[in-house]
């Protein structure tokens, strides 16, 4: 198993970091246990001290049974002496009297858990003189002093570490300048270039021989695989036309440029599922060419080309923006109408066909027609066919019946449940 890599800047900057850690902590743990040591005695000398005075000065208010005078005497002295608890018991050891100075700021409350910590026990002393004692006091400290030590021992401590991080960081800067720098740049390019596959980078030089030299090799390295990336991207594009037009080619037809039966059914399906999440409709319109095979027949397979794109080019222009024109085959085009808001669109997408129709049309034989007839058959989903293909049968179904009942016409293939049959074009509306 390969053992891990280190840097040598990690390396350096470790071994700095070890060393000045490790005396900063000798260094810092002596003073603050030899600081904190000294403080306990001081905190312990002068709460005894306190204790004596107050024993001594509230002797009168114990023996009085005088427990106002004995308060106002600890209130008074608390604030000065720093008392965060006293503790006046009789002599059978109950207590005759507690005083508890109320916690403030969280700075109060953690120095009073401080000298709890520190400290421990309270400081005592006895009320009254032998043979019999009238009671004993007890305190505790609210731990200011301790806090302020900690604080300022604290703010030592850290601009100390400060201190030795800067001159750990001013000479592991000057070895990196020297050495570690240049490798890292390359490795980090060497990153970059794997990363975003950019070759057209360089290495710079640096001072040091074998890493230029290292660098030399790397970029010659680079200028190879930026030419085999160049390469690589001019396939890739000719790949992509190529597949553009393959596309193109299957979805649509060759002779009007419209979509096929295949780009019909994908973006049929696409727009029913869309309608059917929105609880609306879509249109589909079947239409066929009257005549068509006479036409071929008369005048020429150039001539019945030529109205085939003819009549693509006006559907065009009928149609909305939204709405979707396929060619399925021969002289069969659909329509697709999506947004579908209500019946009287289908009505005028009709008779926006229709006169479009009118105008004669030149043919290739240099014939001409006076118009185009067409024969149409409407279907609507989910009004009359829930399903893809069952939606096309009704369109395809209506188109013949238009077909056999007046070329020309336009038949809806059946009423729709909600809407009444007359908002939808008839074989009655239009002329044959």
């Amino acid at each position: 198993m390969q053992a891990p890599k280190i840097r040598v800047a990690s390396i350096v900057r470790q071994a700095q970091w070890r060393v000045a850690a490790f005396s900063l902590a000798c260094v810092s743990l002596l003073l603050a246990m030899t600081s904190l040591l000294a403080l306990r005695e001081y905190e312990l000398r002068t709460m005894e001290l306190a204790a004596r005075s107050l024993a001594l000065a509230g002797e009168p208010a114990i023996r009085f049974n005088d427990r106002p005078a004995m308060l106002e005497l600890i209130e008074q002295l608390a604030g000065p002496a720093q008392l965060a608890e006293v503790v006046v018991s009789d002599p059978r050891n109950q207590v005759w009297l507690r005083f508890e100075r109320p916690v403030g700021d969280p700075a109060d409350r953690w120095a009073r858990r401080l000298e709890r910590w520190l400290v421990g026990a309270p400081a005592s002393a006895q009320i009254g003189g032998e043979p019999k004692a009238l009671g004993r006091i007890a305190l505790h400290s609210d731990g200011g002093t301790l806090m302020r030590y900690a604080l300022w021992a604290a703010v030592s401590l850290a601009l100390c570490v400060g201190a030795s991080a800067l001159v750990v960081i001013w000479h592991s800067r000057r070895l990196a300048a020297a050495i570690v720098t240049p490798i890292s740049a390359l490795a980090r390019l060497t990153r970059q270039v794997r990363e975003s596959r950019t070759f057209e980078r360089r290495a710079a030089h640096t001072a040091v021989a074998e890493v230029d030299a290292l660098a030399d090799d790397f970029n010659a390295l680079l200028s190879e695989l930026h030419a085999q990336q160049v390469l690589i991207e001019d396939r890739h594009a000719d790949l992509q036309r190529v597949n553009a037009s393959l596309w193109t080619l299957s979805h649509h037809d060759t002779l009007t440029s419209l979509p096929n039966r295949a780009f019909l059914r994908k973006h049929l399906a696409e727009v029913m599922e869309t309608a059917r999440g929105r609880q609306a409709r879509v249109g589909l319109v079947f239409i066929d060419a009257d005549r068509f095979k006479s036409t071929n027949d008369e005048h020429g397979h150039a001539a019945g080309d030529a109205l085939l794109v003819e009549l693509a080019a006006r559907l065009r222009q009928s149609v909305r923006e939204s709405d979707f024109i396929a060619r399925l085959g021969g002289d069969e085009f659909v329509v697709v109408l999506s947004p579908m808001r209500s019946a009287a669109e289908i009505t005028g997408l009709v008779t926006r066909i229709q006169a479009g129709m009118g105008k004669p049309v030149e043919l290739a034989s240099n014939a001409r027609l006076a118009s185009i007839s067409v024969s149409m058959g409407v279907s609507v989903f989910p009004d009359h066919a829930d399903t893809l293909d069952g939606l096309i049968r009704a369109a395809d179904d209506a188109m013949y019946r238009a077909k056999s009942t007046a070329r020309g016409s336009v038949v809806t293939f059946r009423p729709l449940d909600d809407l009444p049959a007359s908002a939808y074009p008839t074989p009655s509306d239009t002329p044959p």
